[in-house]
């Protein structure tokens, strides 16, 4: 999907508005007994991938929920997420491979809020045999640089990574651009005050969809609709996957996708 000029991405206003975070976390916690109650999984493995400049810290509320809800959820166990590294991603896949085994050969689930959904879906595409579904969280995969960041982000990001445009992985952009070979949902807000929404959207089909929430980019992961999305889809049998299921009391928290 390419970007139009009418597309101005985020402002002030909705980087202002990330503030919502705090609030989202507050209502989230007080949902759990019920989220819990509405998903359940079946004990398979699933690697939270966190989003740049966090760590497994900043997904634990999120893989706390998964493993009461039945799941099993690892963290990706690398410190902090400072860019696109190839490094960052091989190691991603020896861990992919590693859980696998330690599961008895099962299908593992990615999960990857913002960045994180880059490196899933670079994983998926990498070994697809290992991937069950990936879920990406607010995550820009469908641009190969950092343009749809706001600018803040930006030169954050350039300042962590000197040199870093030079990384074989930003290199094949194409391994996160392309939809993977599993089934693939995309979640993402419209009010989204990091990353431009319209880049965080894949191209429908029969095992890729989009996601639409109300929140906070900084609160994807600890935002109730979003973690009852996330347990639905993995909760559901490997091989058997359906799309996201909108009916009229789930519209009152989830949208389809606008067409970009």
């Amino acid at each position: 999907m390419k970007k139009t000029p009418a597309h101005t991405g985020p402002n002030l206003f909705s980087a202002f508005l990330e503030l919502r975070a705090f609030l989202e976390a507050t209502a989230a916690a007080s949902f759990q007994p019920m989220l819990r109650s509405i998903a359940k999984g079946d004990g398979q493995p699933v690697i939270v991938v966190p989003a740049f400049m966090t760590g497994d810290g900043g997904t634990a509320l999120l893989r706390r929920y998964l493993n009461a809800a039945g799941f099993n959820s690892y963290g990706w166990r690398q410190g902090r997420n400072t860019g696109i590294r190839q490094e960052f991603l091989d190691n991603l896949l020896n861990q992919v491979e590693e859980v696998s085994m330690r599961h008895d050969g099962a299908r593992v689930s990615l999960v990857g809020w913002s960045l994180g959904g880059v490196y899933a879906r670079a994983a998926a595409n990498a070994e697809p045999e290992l991937v069950r579904q990936v879920i990406t969280l607010g995550s820009p995969f469908n641009v190969a640089t950092t343009d749809s960041i706001s600018g803040g982000v930006a030169k954050l990001y350039e300042w962590v990574n000197p040199g870093g445009l030079s990384d074989p992985m930003l290199a094949a952009a194409d391994t996160w651009r392309q939809s993977p070979p599993v089934p693939s949902t995309a979640i993402y807000s419209t009010g989204d005050g990091v990353a431009d929404w319209h880049y965080c959207i894949d191209e429908p089909g029969y095992q890729t969809e989009n996601v639409r929430v109300p929140g906070s980019h900084m609160g994807l992961t600890h935002n109730a609709a979003v973690m009852y999305a996330v347990a639905e889809r993995l909760a559901q049998k490997d091989g058997d996957w359906v799309p996201f299921n909108s009916n009229w009391l789930r519209r009152l928290c989830f949208r389809d996708a606008i067409a970009s």
